[in-house]
């Protein structure tokens, strides 16, 4: 059993939200290397599933502070204190009730860790990969959700992390997220790493396309052998 498993994920029963164990073990860890040249950055809290992983993950390194962008409205407010408030980690997390493009603005500190999963529409992922990026320290890690079946992450990371120059050790984590290292220039073979990761996560989109087309879903044998294959394979 991983560290993980035993000491986030009984924190998260009960709390609803769309990452798989994957995706939030991959938050876990990158914040748990966090070392607090910058802040934890998290646009698109909903009820603080990812932010508990974003959390726990601090809390088990460095400590460093988590800031969860979210317009925080109605009753999902009351259920994301809640939830992070049961999670030990109310201490480390500053909500700011907003939308994204508006806090970019008057945010002014350094990220070391960036995690968007705020509007999906092109044009507002374009306008926080502007926004925001830029912030992320040299060195510091970028990760976007649903970057598989959702087309404008998918477009945008396409364009802007996978065929960039500024990111290297790229991945795509089970489910839908991609996760990189920003650098002020990568080199040829970060950037070939880059394609090879592109095309695992298309052919992985497509196939997981047309099962969902077909109504059909693998074994869950099968379906875990999978999931281990592609983190395998890169």
């Amino acid at each position: 059993m991983t560290e993980f498993q035993d000491r986030v994920k009984p924190l998260l029963t009960g709390v609803p939200g769309w990452l798989t164990d994957e995706e939030g073990e991959a938050l876990y860890e990158l914040a748990k290397r966090c070392t607090g040249r910058g802040a934890i950055v998290e646009i698109g809290s909903w009820k603080g599933k990812s932010t508990i992983c974003l959390g726990l993950g601090s809390r088990a390194g460095n400590g460093v502070r988590i800031v969860a962008i979210d317009p925080h409205t109605d009753y999902r407010f009351g259920d994301f204190k809640a939830n992070v408030e049961r999670a030990g980690i109310a201490d480390l997390v500053t909500p700011v009730p907003s939308l994204s493009q508006d806090a970019a603005n008057g945010f002014g500190e350094p990220i070391e860790l960036l995690f968007v999963d705020g509007s999906h529409e092109e044009g507002d992922v374009r306008a926080d990969f502007d926004q925001w990026v830029p912030k992320v320290v040299d060195g510091g890690w970028v990760a976007f959700h649903d970057t598989t079946w959702t087309v404008g992450p998918r477009r945008v990371v396409g364009e802007r992390i996978y065929r960039s120059r500024r990111f290297k050790d790229i991945r795509f984590v089970v489910g839908s997220t991609t996760v990189a290292r920003k650098v002020a220039q990568n080199s040829l073979a970060d950037r070939l790493r880059a394609r090879y990761v592109l095309a695992l996560k298309t052919a992985f989109w497509l196939g997981s396309s047309m099962l969902k087309k077909q109504r059909r879903l693998l074994p869950k044998s099968l379906e875990r052998i999978g999931r281990r294959v592609l983190r395998a394979l890169q």
